[in-house]
Formats: structure tokens, sequence, C-alpha cells
């Protein structure tokens, strides 16, 4: 059976590097079957996905246990960030089919354990349920050169070779005008000093075409965007940093669009994102946008479970409100106030009928001590007392 190259590409946008040389290992029948239908000899590992049609079980796949014969022993560091970034690497090839490494691996056995992996083969991958990707679009094959002009030297076999000769070159140019033109610029310092308006006018609309190819759409700014996040969470949940800050900017972001696709990328759809892939990779995560002095400019700080600051997560607890929660809440404040005013004055009450009650137990000894007073005089001021009163 023949053997079969992968190539891995480690980000959006790099070139593809080398991974394994893989040749299957005990082949059955059906995978000899499956194995011998693969139209292309080299696969490219393209991006990461956490659906489950890539990890789960499942009858839409052909599993096959495979082994890297090149020697560089680089499976088992692949197969390891899989399994802490929990992520399937998948790779398109041919018009339908698809190539897909996940992180739930079963035990190898054997001498040779650490460079065996298991993969799953989609024949075709657009009848499988849940799966979102499209198939890869056929490559375009390079345009033929055209031949260069042939010129015919004149006076050759007289009239009738004059003919034949200016017929061959009417056909040649017909063929040279229907091609697409492919036009180059050239630099300042190679163009020459004096241009004629024609090739002014080339040279500036081939400029345009560039800056036209250059040029983003807001979906792809997004998808860039949302990438570049999803890894820096997987480098954090790594790291043994406590908090990541993210720092925004929409004019960084909005600078390769166009006037009709910038109002379509905004802060909020930013803010949302950088949420989105902090949750994605862990819920336990905790995302809070910093104070800043522009309205085009953020700065997110996610915090890892149970290092946020205690003002952070009090902030994010009082969060906004429906009417009608804000509503029941006022009323049971107003009643809580109420009963603690109805219980205030009813101590004041009993305070007061209290005091009252103690009033009138004093009074009634005071004028109960007035009448029952007892005669303390000894006998003598007794018979003083009463002579005085018979001498007057």
């Amino acid at each position: 059976m023949k053997d079969l190259k992968i190539m891995l590409i480690p980000q959006a946008g790099a070139k593809p590097e080398f991974l394994a040389d893989l040749r299957v290992v005990d082949p059955s029948p059906a995978v000899t079957k499956v194995w011998n239908q693969l139209p292309a000899s080299e696969i490219i590992l393209e991006g990461y996905t956490r659906d489950g049609w890539a990890w789960k079980p499942g009858n839409d796949f052909q599993s096959v246990t495979v082994q890297s014969m090149d020697g560089r022993n680089k499976l088992s560091g692949f197969l390891s960030y899989l399994q802490q970034r929990q992520k399937a690497c998948f790779g398109r090839f041919g018009s339908k089919s698809l190539w897909v490494v996940s992180y739930v691996q079963p035990k190898q056995t054997g001498d040779n354990a650490k460079n065996r992996m298991e993969c799953r083969i989609f024949l075709d991958f657009t009848k499988v349920a849940g799966c979102t990707l499209k198939p890869r679009p056929p490559q375009q094959q390079p345009k033929a050169k055209l031949p260069p002009l042939k010129k015919t030297v004149g006076g050759v076999g007289g009239l009738l070779g004059k003919l034949v000769a200016g017929q061959k070159r009417t056909n040649q140019h017909m063929i040279n005008a229907n091609a697409p033109a492919v036009r180059t610029i050239q630099s300042s310092s190679s163009r020459p000093a004096a241009a004629s308006n024609g090739e002014v006018a080339a040279s500036n609309g081939a400029a345009a075409a560039v800056a036209a190819a250059i040029t983003k759409t807001a979906a792809q700014v997004m998808h860039e965007f949302r990438l570049d996040m999803e890894q820096k969470m997987l480098d954090f949940d790594i790291a043994p940093d406590e908090v990541l800050r993210v720092t925004l900017s929409l004019p960084e972001y909005t600078v390769s669009l166009p006037d009709a696709e910038k109002p379509k990328l905004t802060m909020e759809l930013l803010k949302y994102m950088v949420y989105e892939a902090a949750e994605e990779v862990n819920e336990e995560w905790i995302a809070h946008k910093e104070p800043t002095e522009f309205m085009d400019e953020a700065v997110i700080a996610v915090y890892k479970e149970g290092c946020a600051p205690i003002d952070v997560i009090e902030e994010l607890n009082k969060g906004e409100m429906p009417d009608e929660v804000k509503g029941q809440q006022l009323a049971v404040q107003q009643e809580r106030s109420r009963q603690m005013n109805q219980a205030e004055q009813r101590k004041a009450r009993e305070l007061e009928s209290q005091a009252h009650h103690q009033f009138g137990e004093d009074e009634e000894a005071m004028s109960s001590l007035n009448k029952n007073k007892r005669d303390r005089r000894t006998v003598e001021d007794f018979e003083r007392e009463k002579k005085r009163g018979k001498q007057s």
C-alpha cells in the first residue's frame, strides 16, 4: 500500500510544514478499499474544530490506524497539542473528502506506539450531520503561454505567399487580442524617463487592480480576528499567568476595509468575539472591560478562575436588569422599609407606655406619702406647741 504525506498549516496564512509520512498498520479489507480510493498522495491539515462530528463515534467515516515512517517523531507532540486544547485537526482533499485527526485517541501498544495515531477518513463530508465545511474549490490550471509572433519574410512565394503570411499574422493578432492581458507594475527606478500616456494609464490601472486585491472585507477581518483571539486564549490557558489583557483598536482593523465595509465592523463585535473566545476555552473565566479614554479603543482583561478582584466581580454582578425585576426589587425594598418603620414605631410606643406607667407609680407614691405621713414629734415638742396655742 502507498504511503501518505501529511502537511500541517501551523497558523492562518502560514505555509504548510511537513508533519509525517504515514503508512497503514495491519490493514483490513475495508481499510484497504478506502485507502486505495484516496485521490491524493499528500494531505494538508488546514484547521481545527471542536464540533462533535469530528471526535464523537459515528458511521460516516472509516477509522484508520497509521504509523509515521519518517523517523522524525512529530506525532506525539502533535497529539499532545490536540489533547491539551481538546480539538480535532482536519484537512480537505479531493472534491468532497476529509481527513480528521481527533484529540480522542485509543491507547496504542507496541514498540512504535508513540509514532501511531488513529485517523478518520470521510469520503463525502457534505453528507455528515453538523458539518459546516464547504468543498474546496478546484485548483485553476495555469494557462499555456502563447507562442511569440513569427515574422514572415515577405517576397517569398510571390503574391500568394504574401496573402498566406498576412492571414497568419492576422490570426495570431486575433488570438493575442482575445487572451487576458497580464500587466506588471514597474518600479520608478526601472521605468523609462519619458513614458507615453498609454503606459501611464496601464500602470495606474494595474496599481488600482493590486490595491483592490489587497483590500479585505469585513467578514475576512472578523474571521482572522476570531482565529487570533482563539489562539491567544489557548496559549493563555496553558500559561502560568493569571490575567490576560487584550487591547483593541478599531482603526487598526478597519484600515484595510473600504468605506462601504467599515460600518459592518464595530467595537461591540470585537468585544463580543473576545468574550466568546474566552468562554469557549473555559467557562469559569471572567472577562471584564476596563475603562479607557477613547470610544474606538478598549482593553479587556480576562481572569482565570479565582483570580478576579472583588471590585470586578461586584461590578459584573450589578448588570442591567429588566423593568419587571427592578419593580419587584423596589417593592421588596419598600416593604422592608415599611416593616422597619413599624417596628421602630412599636418600640417607641412601648417606651412611651413604660415611661407613663413609671411616672404614674411615682405620683401615686408621692400622694400616699403626703396623706399617711407619720408624726415624728417628741412629747416635749407636742407640749410646747400646745402651750403656744393656749397663749395665742
